[in-house]
């Protein structure tokens, strides 16, 4: 083959590689990235918001990220099982390792964002899963100017404890800070009843398994009242599908008060 042929072919090459589109990377998410968000994006599959300084306002951090095979397909067509086995890494366990409250024993108002590319993102080569940490305040999301861990170093842990002021109810909780006032329940437990995949055991199961379970949390914080209060929140046949699986108990808060004071050694 004549030289001049060889160059052209071998330049033609280089053009045709250059106008290849290479596979998007530019956001693949790393575990502490921050982002702004609102609550609402809590229910969603994707959120296109851009990453931020976590030295500026942001509501999100993420603590977890993976790589999805191709074979995922895209976010908003997969199931929510599927949804729910890929993130299945993304724990209260986990996310409080990250936070730094390891040793924490009551829920706090720290809460998993998972998210998944929107369909643009997707088509366009990004494979990312990722887990924030939220944390709620009242009915929408704290925003943020340093790290979520430094602000945990920072604070006392009881600003993070679960309070709400009217009844708790399955569909719209607020998750205020316990020192607002009118105040009149606390979240002490939030265990979940089944793992990732697994079948809803049905409503009287679930019904009766978070009732034993809050019944011994009344009692547990009784504040030595009589007949100590106590309310649960059990999930249903759809909300098991879409991951929420936990038993929630909420106690008075000034009974988990009274008894938090008997339990304090006295000076």
């Amino acid at each position: 083959m004549p030289r001049l042929t060889v160059v052209v072919t071998f330049l033609l090459a280089l053009v045709l590689a250059g106008l290849t589109a290479p596979a998007s990377s530019a956001a693949e998410p790393a575990k502490g990235t921050c982002y702004a968000y609102q609550k609402p994006t809590l229910q969603n599959v994707s959120s296109s918001a851009e990453p931020v300084a976590c030295t500026t306002k942001h509501t999100a951090e993420t603590y977890y990220a993976r790589t999805l095979p191709d074979s995922f397909g895209l976010p908003s067509k997969a199931s929510a099982a599927a949804r729910l086995s890929a993130a299945e890494p993304c724990t209260t366990t986990a996310m409080n390792a990250y936070l730094g409250l390891s040793e924490r024993r009551l829920p706090s108002r720290f809460q998993t964002a998972v998210l998944f590319p929107t369909d643009p993102q997707w088509k366009a080569g990004e494979r990312w899963m990722r887990c924030d940490v939220v944390l709620q305040g009242g009915t929408s999301l704290v925003t943020l100017t340093r790290p979520a861990a430094e602000l945990v170093a920072a604070t006392p842990p009881e600003q993070f404890d679960f309070c709400t002021p009217g009844t708790p109810n399955a569909k719209n909780t607020s998750a205020f800070p316990c020192n607002k006032p009118k105040i009149n329940w606390i979240k002490v437990l939030d265990k979940d009843l089944g793992k990732p995949g697994s079948t809803f055991p049905g409503t009287r199961s679930v019904e009766n398994r978070t009732r034993a379970l809050c019944k011994a949390q009344g009692k547990a914080w009784n504040g030595k009242e009589k007949y100590p209060g106590w309310w649960a929140i059990w999930p249903t046949a759809v909300g098991w599908r879409k991951g929420q699986r936990s038993a929630q108990c909420f106690v008075p808060y000034s009974q988990y008060e009274q008894e938090l004071a008997e339990r304090t050694p006295t000076p």
